[in-house]
């Protein structure tokens, strides 16, 4: 569906928050006229104009049959009253796509359960340097369909697609790009199975003449590059041009992702010696391994993105035997934490500190791992660090610095409405 289409239905814009706001001002830019309602569960919503009815409060999902487009919000949770109206659910990427391929704009998408931020990220860089004309939009930059009047031949979008916005389309991507794939956002999926197939969104409707770069080493990864018809491209570690010293990245992770971005820039006819130098000079992305800096005899590190066990073993493998102290903790998704605490058992961490919903579970798995750390509570990232302060362990040798690492393995909402507020507390609470 393009924006055109719209014309003369009767739509509702599902949730109000920031990809609902640039999906009105999108349709409002291209003139199209509609009978508008937007719904947001907020009552408190308001809008800059009358000319569009507004359903807000507790009951923001009644009469959803009324309406001949429902275009839903990445925020609005899957629930019985969308799932009687599924076929005239759409979301703003769906529209952005079809826009940007009418107008024949090349769009880039990335994805994956860890690693899609910084792998847009590296391609865009490298996209930028090479001299295409090239926007970063998404998940990671600003809603998609804000830029959609910027779509022409000569246009790249990189665009970064979380679950949440695969999960209505009815296309996908000229170019996909799959970083990883493991258990994530089970709360708002209902099940694995529901969170892989939204994923697959991203290759599901490939043509000949399309291309999947994906992670060859990760199984769901490679299970979602299958469904397309396009060409597979599968990559490793060992695809990245250059070796990690040669870079300003921490983890050996990081390497699957300059593979990717190496490759699609490759294949977008960037000279090598371009991918390289841009690779060289690209810094971490906030909240993702970000260096704080030494302080109080500890050396900092903000991991703060980390929503998974996964992303914090990751975590761990990167930053080696120096971690001595690790912060977890969070929102309870229900996660499965055993591996986490096999690794922790293994490692020379000696405090853990815990926080949020889902501290208890983790310290019941710690425990059943017999991981020989110390374990502290903390009702607030304040707390957390200060115990940091107090119960930091040196590792061995002692001439190393103890690395204090907040990986929390566990979302962050509860006590922070996004990983970014949860990174930035934890760098105020290191310089108090």
């Amino acid at each position: 569906m393009k924006l055109a289409d719209l014309a003369g239905k009767n739509v509702c814009i599902l949730g109000y928050g920031r990809e609902g706001q640039a999906m009105l001002g999108a349709i409002e830019r291209a003139g199209i006229d509609c009978a508008m309602t937007v719904a947001d569960q907020n009552p408190q919503t308001e809008l800059q104009t009358t000319n569009y009815k507004l359903q807000t409060g507790p009951d923001y999902l009644r009469n959803l049959d009324h309406f001949d487009v429902i275009i839903r919000s990445p925020g609005i949770f899957p629930c019985k009253e969308l799932k009687a109206v599924q076929d005239r659910i759409t979301n703003s990427t769906q529209i952005f796509l079809e826009e940007a391929i009418a107008k024949g704009a090349t769009v880039i998408g990335v994805t994956g359960s860890k690693g899609k931020s910084t792998t847009a990220s590296l391609i865009y860089a490298i996209l930028r340097t090479g001299e295409k004309d090239v926007s970063l939009v998404g998940n990671i930059g600003e809603p998609a369909i804000s830029h959609v009047k910027e779509a022409n031949p000569n246009k790249f979008f990189v665009q970064e697609m979380s679950s949440y916005q695969l999960m209505d389309l009815t296309s996908s991507p000229r170019i996909a790009v799959v970083t990883a794939f493991f258990p994530e956002h089970l709360n708002y999926h209902g099940s694995l199975e529901a969170y892989r197939d939204a994923k697959t969104n991203i290759t599901r409707f490939q043509k000949e003449g399309d291309i999947v770069f994906f992670n060859a080493q990760s199984e769901g990864a490679r299970a979602i590059a299958k469904e397309g018809k396009g060409e597979k491209c599968g990559f490793t570690l060992e695809d990245a041009p250059i070796g990690l010293t040669e870079t300003k990245l921490i983890g050996a992770h990081n390497l699957g992702n300059i593979a990717a971005a190496f490759l699609v820039g490759k294949h977008l006819g960037i000279p090598d010696d371009v991918s390289k130098n841009t690779i060289r000079e690209f810094k971490s992305l906030p909240h993702r391994l970000q260096p704080c800096g030494e302080h109080h005899g500890i050396e900092w590190v903000d991991d703060a993105i980390s929503t998974t066990p996964e992303s914090t073993i990751a975590a761990l493998d990167a930053l080696g035997k120096n971690v001595a102290t690790l912060i977890l903790g969070g929102q309870d998704r229900g996660n499965d934490f055993s591996e986490l605490a096999d690794r922790i058992a293994r490692s020379s961490i000696g405090t853990v500190i815990l926080t949020g919903e889902s501290g208890q579970r983790i310290r019941v798995v710690l425990e059943r791992a017999t991981a020989l750390v110390n374990i502290y509570e903390a009702a607030s990232m304040k707390e957390a660090v200060s115990l940091a302060r107090t119960h930091t362990q040196v590792p061995s040798p002692k001439s190393q610095v103890p690395i204090c690492l907040l990986s929390p393995a566990s979302p962050s909402y509860g006590m922070f409405k996004n990983f970014e507020e949860r990174g930035t507390a934890f760098l105020e609470a290191i310089l108090s």
